[in-house]
């Protein structure tokens, strides 16, 4: 073996499900032929005009060099009054707000943080692939918390209570959840606040899919909970909510001395994110909301219709999905789901993302993106799958 192989944690971590079939995909685009992407959850839309327009004249201003590793203030607070006015959380903008590179960067930061070796994570599964892929980089041991789609994937205490153990040390879960697309009730956040504080529990809640709640379903954040503002770290994105994908902005919110070591971390890895970056934000947070409700109401029409396309398909069964920008279909036969989604896009030319991505739950589904392309393209994709089922 080479004296230069790569650390033996880097072994455990497997490529991104959701680009699975990407570069095949690409390759094909190249060659003229028209493929349709429904995997990434990034949207097709691009960013609001008047956040383009405070982050370019935030660049003719001269905001190009350091901004401190927390964030400017003025972002800072901005977000503030959003967690005050949104979320019902009250947050200190001087000391419970952290600004970071992408939502994704700011989980690693909190999972690098807190557990190392030796240190178990439950996981809240199907669960987002990067979470495992996180908790194995830092070396701590990832535990299944596994829903069943047959229950609605609904979240116990007694699911969470029978997974935890003394070396338990984080429960990691997004609500709305990615990719079964339910929005947790009260009373399941209530189950979850108890195991945490039961089992004396950090807890990292991914939110990034906020906004996008259908029907009487109602985004409750965890935080908000009594006894869960002292243990709990949300993190928040800009890329679903305001086509900010490219900019790599998120955020971090949780007591101050909670983000403390979170901080060191982005002090010697990214540094800080640019400050033109958080001024776009600041318009972002600011400016005119219009499009969220009319990115969420195309998202939550669509979703009807493909899951009525996908519900015509014998043995198909696909929930409608109470939030979120997906569905979640699950498919019969005993086709594995990467085998599945290649077929697709071979036969298909359709991406989608195998649910095995997602954990061993997810087997048997796949994950199908309603705001990767424009609607007509979402539902032409959707025909092509249809067609090619039916055989």
């Amino acid at each position: 073996m080479s004296r230069w192989s790569p650390a033996s944690r880097i072994n455990n971590v497997q490529p991104p499900v959701i680009r699975m079939g990407g570069q095949r995909a690409r390759d094909l685009a190249l060659e003229g032929i028209d493929v349709i992407d429904l995997g990434p959850s990034s949207p097709h839309y691009v960013t609001p005009k008047h956040i383009i327009d405070a982050g370019v004249q935030a660049l003719h201003d001269g905001h190009t060099n350091h901004a401190p590793s927390l964030g400017i203030p003025e972002f800072r607070t901005a977000i503030a009054e959003k967690l005050s006015s949104i979320n019902h959380i009250q947050a200190d903008p001087g000391r419970d707000v952290m600004v970071v590179p992408g939502s994704q960067q700011g989980l690693y930061y909190a999972v690098n943080a807190y557990v190392g070796q030796g240190d178990e994570v439950l996981l809240v599964e199907p669960v987002w692939g990067s979470f495992r892929q996180q908790i194995e980089l830092a070396e701590a041991t990832p535990i299944s918390v596994s829903l069943s789609a047959e229950e609605e994937y609904h979240l116990s205490y007694e699911a969470l209570d029978a997974c935890a153990t003394e070396r338990t040390k984080l429960l990691i879960f997004n609500n709305p959840q990615n990719p079964t697309g339910r929005v947790y009730t009260r009373a399941e956040l209530e189950n979850v606040a108890r195991v945490a504080q039961e089992r004396d529990l950090l807890v990292l809640c991914d939110e990034t899919y906020e906004y996008f709640v259908y029907d009487s379903n109602e985004h409750i954040s965890l935080a908000t909970l009594p006894g869960m503002k002292e243990r709990t770290i949300t993190s928040f994105t800009f890329n679903k909510s305001y086509g900010m994908s490219g900019w790599r902005l998120g955020c971090m919110v949780a007591p101050g001395e909670l983000l403390d070591p979170m901080s060191r971390v982005q002090e010697y890895t990214a540094s800080f994110v640019p400050p033109f970056t958080q001024i776009a934000g600041v318009a972002a947070l600011r400016g005119p909301q219009d499009h969220i409700q009319q990115w969420r109401d195309e998202c939550r029409d669509l979703r009807l219709q493909v899951a009525a396309m996908f519900n015509a398909l014998p043995g198909v069964h696909c929930p409608i999905t109470e939030g979120t920008t997906f569905l979640f279909p699950r498919f019969p036969g005993g086709e594995a789901s990467t085998e599945l989604a290649e077929r697709l896009l071979n036969e298909a030319l359709v991406t989608v993302t195998p649910g095995s991505g997602f954990g061993d739950s997810g087997e048997g589904h796949l994950r199908v993106s309603l705001m990767r392309s424009p609607v007509d393209r979402v539902l032409e994709g959707v025909e092509r799958i249809t067609k090619v089922l039916r055989g």
